[in-house]
């Protein structure tokens, strides 16, 4: 077996969510409400998306076939984890007007997404860093598929942090204005991977070492946000 520094990144990331997954559940069950459970099949979907990814980097890191399935599946996945968080942001900020509005469009580009990962050609290796290199090929399609992938995360995630961040100003709940302020953190910590690891490692030919560090910085601030912001669910 040979192991990747990127599945031991996933794999820090896979135990803070499922202890996310887990706070969201709790509000859940104690809220019983659209929004709760909304984050919570998020948390999930996300959670799904890491662990496909830890099993490719610490079981398969040196198998460019079965890397290349994991590509196709995490795309998916992801496409279904950004649709959900645009449903939940049109019902949180236009309740009027039917939620699948906003994830179906973003859930159809998703799947774009999806079919041109699956098309293009990749050749994923493992790095002297031991960071795996996706082996995105140069052309306009690799390119197109990449920029598309970024537009999803920032049309979802900026739109997510303006709609909330308000209520750090509005709030006298010191709990609340913490959770929002973690969670844009969280957000723009994502959208700041997702350049990374989309466009920039393959445009300017940057090890994805990067990546890695950067997607345990992000496990380790997410871990250190739900400490701090941790309160009990009765």
């Amino acid at each position: 077996m040979t192991y990747s520094i990127t599945g031991l990144s996933y794999l820090i990331v896979f135990l803070v969510l499922g202890y996310l997954a887990h706070r969201f559940f709790q509000y859940w069950k104690k809220e019983k409400d659209t929004i709760s459970k909304l984050w919570f099949y998020f948390a999930v979907t996300i959670e799904i998306f890491v662990f496909i990814k830890v099993i490719g980097g610490l079981f398969f890191a040196n198998n460019p076939a079965f890397l290349k399935i994991t590509l196709d599946a995490a795309a998916f996945i992801q496409a279904f984890a950004l649709a959900t968080l645009a449903y939940l942001l049109a019902y949180i900020k236009f309740p009027r007007i039917s939620p699948w509005v906003a994830f179906i469009p973003v859930f159809i580009l998703g799947l774009i997404a999806t079919i041109l990962t699956a098309i293009i050609p990749f050749n994923p290796f493992l790095e002297p860093s031991r960071a795996i290199n996706w082996g995105l090929p140069s052309g306009m399609i690799s390119f197109a598929t990449s920029v598309l992938r970024v537009f999803l995360f920032t049309t979802i995630f900026i739109p997510l942090i303006i709609v909330h961040f308000p209520q750090i100003k509005t709030s006298k709940d010191l709990y609340v204005k913490g959770k929002i302020l973690g969670l844009s953190i969280v957000f723009l910590f994502l959208l700041l991977i997702a350049f990374l690891d989309f466009l920039l490692i393959n445009t300017l030919k940057l090890d994805p070492i990067l990546r890695d560090i950067g997607i345990i910085v992000f496990g380790i601030t997410l871990f250190i946000i739900l400490v701090l912001t941790r309160k009990t669910v009765r």
